[in-house]
Parts: structure tokens; C-alpha cells; sequence
């Protein structure tokens, strides 16, 4: 589903944080204590809708595994206990193209909204000192995304040789040309390793933020995107790949963020008063 319109609200955590000064304060128990309080009532009003929190841990066998999530191409990925983060099974993803889906109902359009959709999960590099290889999952639009901001993919993928690893963005650049995969390297960015890792976009309105083992690992902006209410799982790439891979604990949230409340900014700003005042001791 797509929606047009314009993209002009900016992540209210960054005001939060400019109204709060909060850089400027000195560690101190009652300076946090009322940061806290202030910062708590504030985000107290946010709420979260979960559309999908999967560990793959209920699957008796393969036949249940593909029950919930269909073959989507070729054949699918492949439940096992070789690797795992939560006990005691994961998806494979083999050197052969397979691919499942999952549909985890409308998300809905992000257009002029503070939400964010979170999508996270698991991947298991297993040769982090090889070429990249293509083995990834996405958030879609639709079970067969060919527009504009339809298609958001993490994991790793031939197209660029990097020691990083990569997203995707139908119709976004993140630096490597228009709806190609690109690396998640901004400053402090963890490179590649054999392994566990946890990859996260939080999708905004105007922006993607990517996070790799929880540290912002690049920021692309997609306001020039088409709004679209992603709604589809899909786990595997689909193509033939030089490495195995193994995903776990997929997460698909959309959490609702209001603008601060006069009181909050209110108590933000007298924490701001109190500090000074505690600086000039």
C-alpha cells in the first residue's frame, strides 16, 4: 500500500534532548533524578504495537516451520539447533536460493507521524572474514515490493566489497546508487566478525537509522520516498550464496511517539535552572 505527502516532522527524541540541556549537567543524584522523572512522564504516554516476535523455538518440525512462514521462491530456509540465540532453534539460510514469508498485517503509513517501526533481528555471520555474501531478510510492502520504499533489507550482500554490513532501501540511496545494498560504516560502526549480530532499522518518517550490536551504525534519509504500510516478513535472499547464514528473534514493532507534554518540557526546564544553579557552587 502507498500513500504521497510530505515528510517534514523530525524525531522527537532530538528536541527532548535539545529542550533538556542535558550534556550540560553534571552527574548528580538529584539532577538525574528529575531528568529521569521528567524523561519517564514523557515517554510514560508512548506506546508500542507488536506485529511480530519470533524465536522459532514453537516449531514441532520443518512442515510447522513452513505452515507459518511459506516458501517464497525457490525452497525454503531450514529450522534447525546448529546455531541459536534464544534456545534452542533458528532459520538457515542455505547456499542455495531459499527464501520464506511471513505476512504480519498493515503496519500502517508513517506520513506526518512521530511513530517509528522498528524491525530487528539475529544474524549469524558464519565466515566474517569472507567475501560478503548475499543472505539477508527484509521488511516489505506487499509479498513482491517493486516501488519506491516497498523493500528494507539488512544482512550482507555481493554487490560491494565491504568488511561491513549492509542495508537495502527500494528507491533510497545510502551511497551506493539508488535501491542498491550499502554498508552500515558510519564512525564507531562494528565491522564483520563470525558470529552472532543484532541488526535494527528504525524506520522513520524522513529517516532510517541502522544499528548494528546496538551502536547507529548510518542514517539515510528517505523523505523523497513513497509512504508505504509495510507488511511482509521475508527471510532469506533467495539466491545462490558462497556462505550459510542463520536468523533469529525477528522483531516487527511500531511504536507511537507523541511530542512532549507542556509538563515535561516544563520539568526539563526547571532542571535546566537547577543545574546552572548547582554549577555556579
Amino acid at each position: 500500500m502507498c500513500q504521497k505527502g510530505s515528510k517534514n516532522q523530525k524525531n522527537p527524541l532530538t528536541r527532548l534532548r535539545k529542550s533538556a540541556n542535558l550534556g550540560a549537567v553534571r552527574p548528580n543524584t538529584l539532577t538525574r533524578g528529575l531528568a529521569g522523572g521528567a524523561l519517564l512522564f514523557w515517554a510514560g504516554w508512548a506506546h508500542a504495537q507488536l506485529f511480530l516476535n519470533e524465536n522459532f523455538d514453537t516449531y514441532a518440525d520443518q512442515a510447522a516451520f513452513q505452515a507459518a512462514w511459506p516458501v517464497s521462491g525457490t525452497a525454503s530456509t531450514v529450522l534447525n539447533t546448529e546455531q541459536s540465540v534464544s534456545p534452542s532453534q533458528s532459520a538457515k539460510g542455505l547456499t542455495t536460493a531459499t527464501r520464506n514469508a511471513r505476512s504480519v498485517g498493515e503496519i500502517g503509513f508513517l506520513n506526518g507521524s512521530t511513530d517509528l517501526v522498528i524491525f530487528r533481528f539475529n544474524f549469524y555471520d558464519s565466515a566474517g572474514s569472507a567475501s560478503a555474501y548475499r543472505q539477508y531478510a527484509e521488511l516489505d510492502d506487499t509479498a513482491a515490493p517493486s516501488g519506491s520504499g516497498q523493500l528494507y533489507a539488512m544482512g550482507l550482500n555481493n554487490n560491494i566489497a565491504s568488511t561491513f554490513y549492509m542495508a537495502r532501501i527500494l528507491g533510497g540511496d545510502g551511497g551506493t546508487g539508488a535501491s542498491a545494498f550499502f554498508p552500515l560504516n558510519d564512525s564507531g560502526a562494528p565491522s564483520r566478525s563470525t558470529g552472532w549480530h543484532s541488526l535494527e532499522a528504525d524506520i522513520g518518517d524522513n529517516s532510517v537509522q541502522y544499528y548494528v550490536d546496538g551502536i547507529l551504525s548510518k542514517t539515510v534519509n528517505i523523505s523523497a520516498l513513497t509512504d508505504r504500510s509495510l507488511d511482509t516478513v521475508r527471510l532469506g535472499s533467495n539466491l545462490s550464496a558462497t556462505q550459510v547464514a542463520y536468523f533469529d528473534d525477528i522483531h516487527v514493532e511500531r511504536i507511537a511517539i507523541p511530542e512532549p507534554s507542556a509538563l515535561a518540557l516544563s520539568l526539563l526546564g526547571g532542571l535546566g535552572l537547577l543545574a546552572s544553579r548547582l554549577r555556579r557552587r
